[in-house]
């Protein structure tokens, strides 16, 4: 009985140290299927930047890691470009580069995801931007983000009535040039936005997977409250198509 457990042991410790001769060649085509299986991602450090249409007007803009010009319908926003730490966060319209109205940094900075909102008034076309951080609150449910984009404004948003204004909230007292996320099932629901007492139109959630994220904007004025929505999607790898489905 001990010889054959020497005998065993022996056969262990030569079986180990074969592995151990192929392991690094085995994690390295471990790691490639891997790579296959989920395709090129991000750098570690990287940032993300969008740009949204807050205006009701089309808009041509081109941004930083954006690539060429591209129309932006009223109310829509592209990909999140993959910057690296350092690169500026700008954009130009038609050909003129736009003033920013925070006070945030101009610059990308590891794990922030921006978006820029552009907005013509009666000064012409300027952007204002909102940072928000892109870690997953739950991955067996979706993610939805709000941003208050609208002026003068402590916004909330919430189911859709029967009648006048908004039912159970969903995010509440959400102040101008802030962001707020929160985990939901992946259910369709229709939304509005409002401005105290003021409601903007219904938007309705598209249907959403686990591990999904999207984004509500709350755009406009305190008075004249607009609701806009897209999903949170990657324009990568780069040379993806830049505009958001």
């Amino acid at each position: 009985m001990k010889n054959r457990s020497l005998r065993t042991t022996m056969a262990w410790a030569m079986a180990g140290a074969a592995l151990a001769g192929v392991a690094p060649t085995a994690l390295a085509q471990a790691a490639a299927d891997v790579a296959s299986l989920y395709g090129p991602q991000p750098p570690a450090d990287a940032a993300y930047l969008r740009v949204l249409n807050a205006s009701a007007q089309p808009v041509k803009v081109v941004y930083t890691g954006g690539g060429p010009a591209q129309t932006l319908a009223p109310r829509a926003a592209t990909r999140y470009a993959v910057l690296r730490p350092g690169e500026p966060l700008s954009a130009t319209v038609d050909g003129r580069a736009l003033s920013r109205t925070d006070s945030g940094s101009a610059k990308a900075a590891a794990g922030d995801y921006v978006t820029l909102a552009v907005l013509h008034d009666a000064h012409g076309w300027h952007a204002s931007a909102i940072t928000a951080r892109g870690d997953r609150i739950d991955g067996l449910k979706a993610t939805l983000r709000a941003y208050n984009f609208a002026a003068n404004c402590g916004a909330s948003i919430g189911i859709a009535g029967t009648g006048a204004g908004a039912g159970a909230t969903v995010f509440g007292n959400l102040d101008e040039g802030n962001t707020a996320a929160r985990a939901i099932n992946p259910v369709t629901a229709r939304l509005v936005g409002q401005c105290g007492s003021a409601t903007s139109a219904a938007v309705t959630l598209p249907q959403l997977a686990a591990g999904d994220g999207y984004s509500l904007f709350v755009l406009g004025d305190a008075a004249n409250p607009v609701l806009a929505g897209a999903r949170d999607a990657l324009a990568w790898p780069p040379g993806a198509r830049q505009t958001n489905p």
